[in-house]
Parts: C-alpha cells; sequence; structure tokens
C-alpha cells in the first residue's frame, strides 16, 4: 500500500525569534509526540512501510518507544545517521527518502525547514505539519490524520492530482552562487552578513518577492498581503520596494507587529522574473543566507513547480 517517510526537523521552532517576539517553542516532547502519531496514522491509513529520518535529538527513536502495531503488516524504520546541521539534514533526508522510493511524506516544521526539504526533493508530496515560527507554507494539522492522508497518497490509490495541489516556488540563479529556491518569499535587506539569519528589523527591508501574501499568516509575506493579497492557490506573486509611500501594519513575528513603508509593488505572473542587484543579503523564506557584493546580480523566477502539497480532506474523503 506504499511507504511513507517522515522528516522532523529538531531545530524548527527554536531561533532567535524566541527572545524578540512572543513566538513559543516547539518542544523535543512536543515533535516527538507529533512523530509517533503521524506514525500511527499511517499505519491506519494502510502504509506497508514507515521510514522516519534520524536526527541528533533521536525524535524518532523515541517517538517509537512502546509503540505497538503489527509489525508483519506494516515495517517502521529509521534511517540515517544524523551529524550534519538542520538544513542539511532536512535536505539530505528528502533525498535519501527519494532514493529509497516513498510514495509520500509526512514533514514537520517551517517555512524555512519546508524549503530545505524542497531543495533535496522538488517534487515531493507532502502533507507540511506546522513547528516552526512563520508557518506560511505548513498548516496546523493534527499529525494523526496527516499520517494517514500520507499513506492513502503514496498508496497511489487517488490521482496525487486530485488530493494535492503544486506549490509555487521561487527560483534563484545568479553569477557567484548556487541555485536555490524558497517557497514563500525573498527578501533584498541590507547588510554584509548572515548574522543570526532571522529577520524582525523591518528597517532593513529593500525588497521583497512573494508566491504566496494571505492576510491570516505571520511573516515578511503579510506586509504584502496588506497591498496585494495573494492565495497559494493562485497563479501569481508579488513583488515589492520599501521605501518613502503607503505605510502598513502587519505581524511579521507571532505577538510582533511593525510598521512598513512600501514604496511600491507589482503582481508577478508565473514564468516572470526580478532582477536584484548587491550590496546586501538575500533572506530565503525568512532567514537570511546568501550575501551579495556590489555589482552583483541575481535573477529571481516565479514558477509553479515545487512540492506536491496534499489536502488530508481530500485524501480522505469518502467516493
Amino acid at each position: 500500500m506504499g511507504t511513507v517517510g517522515i522528516i522532523a526537523n529538531p531545530a524548527a521552532g527554536k531561533d532567535i525569534r524566541r527572545l524578540v517576539s512572543s513566538a513559543s517553542p516547539t518542544s523535543d516532547m512536543a515533535k516527538i509526540g507529533i512523530v509517533r502519531r503521524a506514525v500511527v496514522g499511517a499505519i491506519e491509513g494502510g502504509a506497508d512501510r514507515v521510514l522516519i529520518a534520524d536526527d541528533h535529538k533521536s525524535l524518532g527513536r523515541q517517538a517509537l518507544r512502546g509503540l505497538e502495531y503489527d509489525d508483519a503488516a506494516t515495517s517502521v524504520e529509521i534511517i540515517g545517521d544524523e551529524v550534519h546541521p538542520a538544513s542539511f539534514h532536512s535536505r539530505r533526508m528528502a533525498e535519501q527518502l527519494q532514493e529509497l522510493g516513498v510514495g509520500a511524506l509526512v514533514t514537520l516544521g517551517g517555512d524555512g525547514t519546508h524549503r530545505d526539504i524542497a531543495k533535496g526533493w522538488r517534487d515531493a508530496p507532502m502533507v507540511p505539519v506546522s513547528t516552526g515560527t512563520n508557518n506560511v507554507y505548513p498548516q496546523m494539522i493534527e499529525a494523526t490524520v496527516a499520517g494517514h492522508a500520507a499513506a492513502i497518497a503514496a498508496s497511489g490509490s487517488k490521482p496525487l492530482e486530485l488530493i494535492a495541489h503544486r506549490a509555487k516556488i521561487l527560483d534563484v540563479t545568479g553569477e557567484g552562487i548556487k541555485d536555490d529556491l524558497a517557497l514563500i518569499d525573498i527578501a533584498m535587506v541590507e547588510g554584509s552578513f548572515t548574522a543570526s539569519r532571522a529577520i524582525w528589523d523591518v528597517d532593513t527591508l529593500r525588497q521583497l518577492i512573494v508566491t504566496t501574501a494571505e492576510p491570516a499568516t505571520i511573516g515578511l509575506s503579510s506586509i504584502a498581503a496588506r497591498v496585494a493579497p495573494v492565495t497559494r492557490h493562485e497563479f501569481g506573486g508579488v513583488h515589492l520596494r520599501f521605501g518613502p509611500g503607503q505605510t502598513v501594519r502587519a505581524p511579521i513575528a507571532p505577538g510582533l507587529y511593525h510598521d512598513v513603508a512600501i514604496a511600491s509593488y507589482e503582481r508577478l505572473d508565473l514564468g516572470q522574473s526580478v532582477v536584484i542587484d548587491g550590496p546586501g543579503v538575500l533572506a530565503f523564506d525568512g532567514e537570511r543566507d546568501v550575501v551579495l557584493a556590489p555589482g552583483q546580480q541575481v535573477k529571481i523566477t516565479l514558477n509553479a513547480n515545487g512540492p506536491w502539497v496534499i489536502d488530508p480532506t481530500a485524501a480522505l474523503a469518502t467516493g
């Protein structure tokens, strides 16, 4: 009936935004419980194999302690040997699960974690479960249901096109950098180093490109939602330039609002590109990652060939 993979980022929900905002941390015990319930859901959904990515906190191993199931019907295994940073772990585990023939994933983390997973397996079918800070891409989904939905998707009993949608994605190319991507937003900010990576000082923002700008979300994309809303299902995005102009107030982190001045904005069509020049730092899905030198140029293109995001309601619906 198919193989389900589970990736849990132990570092998700623990960054500096717990100090500069009212964001709550997601404890290891909470993640262990989520993984455990996802395994139960996958088994109940008919998966004949569940593969859990190992990590330096052994979340998967702890989740399986004392868990009773019919091991003759379902094989549950821990894979990998995690000794790398969280971002590389998520990427490498996604690559490995794809190589092992996994049919669908249950993934735990925020926007940044899911970006890393997409870098490892771009068109992965997944049920993204929110355990990070800025959670636009993953949703608040009960893990039991997430595991069950992933098992149905992995079985192939329902066409993927009927129970999932292809996420939009921002592809980044340029001289002197590796090809990269983001799932929700890319910001150009002032500076010459990545520092703590997470962005909370909106005064450093210079430009923002988003795939999704939904009013009821948190993070940089919520700024765009104030002037040019675009849902995750619409075929388009938004490009903002910051500076004197229209001022909006938006929640850039849990419990943290800021006034932001927008000089101009334009809507983007699929396939449309934006060129950005250095100096500055590119932040991918809320985290600073690439430093651009003066005159260094990158091209950011909006596409619709990202991961398959499984809709649990559609997957579990009868008929």
